[in-house]
C-alpha cells in the first residue's frame, strides 16, 4: 500500500481545516448535534454554563464556552467539552464539574431504559392478541365502538386493544400446527379427560376455565399460557356411582407400613449423616414424598410390635415438632416434611 509524506505543514492545516468542514456540514445536514457541542448545550441548559456563547478556534476547529470570569474581571476563560477549562491568557488551568449534567445523563438513560421495557412489554402484549390503534384503523374496525367492544391498557403513552372477555378466556396460537410436540402431548392428556380448548363463548357459561399453571404444566412449556375448560358435572371420573377424580391418586400413594418403617428409618438416618454422605437433591425430594405418606397414613398407628415410638419420634423430628431436625430455611430445609 502506498503512502503519502505531506511535508509541508501549511498543506497539513488545510487538509485537516477541509476534514473539519466537511463533518461541521455533515452534522448540519443531518440535524444532529457533535457529541461535544450536544454536551456543551446541555450544561448551558442546566445551568451550569451561563453569562457566556459558544464560540469555534479558527486553527483547530474545536468547540467550546466561553465567558468572562466572575472573580477577576477583563479575564475570559474558556470551557471545554473534554470537562477542562483554561483562561485566555494562560494563567491558569484546570477542570470544571456540573453535577446537574450528571442528573440529566442519569435521567437519560433511566428513561432509554424504560422506553426499551416498554417497548418489549408492547411486543409481548401483542402476541397475547393485544393490537395498537393503528392496526385496528388498518383492519377496517369501526372505532367509534371501541369503547363498547374492546378492553384497553396502556403501556407508557401507546393504548393497546382486545375484545372484552378475550383477555383470559382463549389461548394464543390455538392451530394444532403452532403446539410443539410437547405442547400437544399435555393438551392430548387432558382432552382425553374431557377438557376443551377454546370452546365457543356460548359452551364457556356452563364450563370451569383453567390455566396451564392449574394444570401443573412445566412452567416454560407454555410460554404465552394455557387455558382450557372442563364441565364438572360430565367428568368421565364421576359418571359411576362410586367415582372419584381422586381415586387413582389415593390408591397409588397407599403404602403398607413395612415398607413405610424401613423408608422413614433410612431417611431420618441419611438427615443425620447428611454432612458425610453425598445425594443428589433429586433423590432427597423422592425419599421425602415416600415418608411424608408414610407420616400421613401410618403415624401413630405402627402397631404393637411396629416400634412406633421410635418412628413417630423420628417424625416429629424431621417435621420441626421436635428439636434436633432440619430447619425451616437454610441448607437443610430440603429435608424437612410437614
Amino acid at each position: 500500500m502506498k503512502q503519502f509524506l505531506i511535508e509541508e505543514e501549511s498543506e497539513k492545516k488545510n487538509i485537516l481545516s477541509m476534514h473539519k468542514s466537511l463533518m461541521k456540514e455533515q452534522t448540519k445536514a443531518t440535524g444532529e448535534l457533535s457529541p461535544e457541542e450536544g454536551l456543551l448545550r446541555k450544561a448551558i441548559s442546566a445551568g451550569c454554563l451561563k453569562n457566556g456563547s459558544l464560540k469555534r478556534q479558527k486553527s483547530t476547529g474545536k468547540l467550546y464556552y466561553k465567558k468572562e470570569s466572575t472573580k477577576q474581571v477583563g479575564k475570559f476563560v474558556r470551557f471545554f467539552p473534554d470537562m477542562t477549562f483554561a483562561f485566555e491568557d494562560g494563567s491558569r488551568k484546570g477542570k470544571w464539574v456540573c453535577p446537574q449534567l450528571a442528573n440529566a445523563t442519569a435521567t437519560e438513560i433511566t428513561t432509554q431504559q424504560t422506553t426499551a421495557d416498554n417497548e418489549s412489554k408492547i411486543a409481548t402484549e401483542i402476541k397475547k392478541g393485544w393490537k395498537k390503534l393503528e392496526t385496528l384503523r388498518a383492519e377496517g374496525v369501526d372505532l367509534t365502538t371501541l369503547d363498547k367492544v374492546y378492553d384497553t391498557q396502556v403501556v407508557g403513552n401507546v393504548t393497546l386493544y382486545r375484545p372484552k372477555g378475550s383477555s383470559t378466556n382463549f389461548t394464543p396460537n390455538t392451530s394444532t400446527t403452532d403446539f410443539n410436540k410437547d405442547q400437544l402431548s399435555f393438551i392430548s392428556t387432558f382432552e382425553q379427560k374431557g377438557y376443551k380448548l377454546n370452546p365457543s363463548r356460548i359452551e364457556q357459561s356452563t364450563l370451569v376455565k383453567v390455566t396451564d399453571k392449574d394444570l401443573g404444566a412445566p412452567a416454560d412449556l407454555f410460554p404465552n399460557g394455557l387455558v382450557m375448560w372442563y364441565n364438572p358435572n360430565t367428568q368421565d371420573d364421576i359418571k359411576r356411582n362410586d367415582g372419584s377424580v381422586l381415586s387413582d391418586v389415593l390408591s397409588n400413594q397407599s403404602i403398607n407400613r413395612q415398607a413405610c418403617r424401613k423408608n422413614v428409618t433410612d431417611y431420618f438416618e441419611t438427615f443425620r449423616r447428611k454432612n458425610s454422605i453425598v445425594i443428589d437433591p433429586a433423590t432427597i425430594n423422592k425419599a421425602k414424598r415416600i415418608v411424608q405418606a408414610c407420616k400421613d397414613e401410618h403415624y401413630g398407628k405402627w402397631g404393637i410390635a411396629g416400634g412406633g415410638n421410635r418412628l413417630d419420634n423420628y417424625l416429629d423430628i424431621l417435621s420441626g415438632n421436635k428439636e434436633g431436625g432440619p430447619t425451616s430455611y437454610g441448607d437443610d430445609s430440603i429435608w424437612r416434611i410437614k
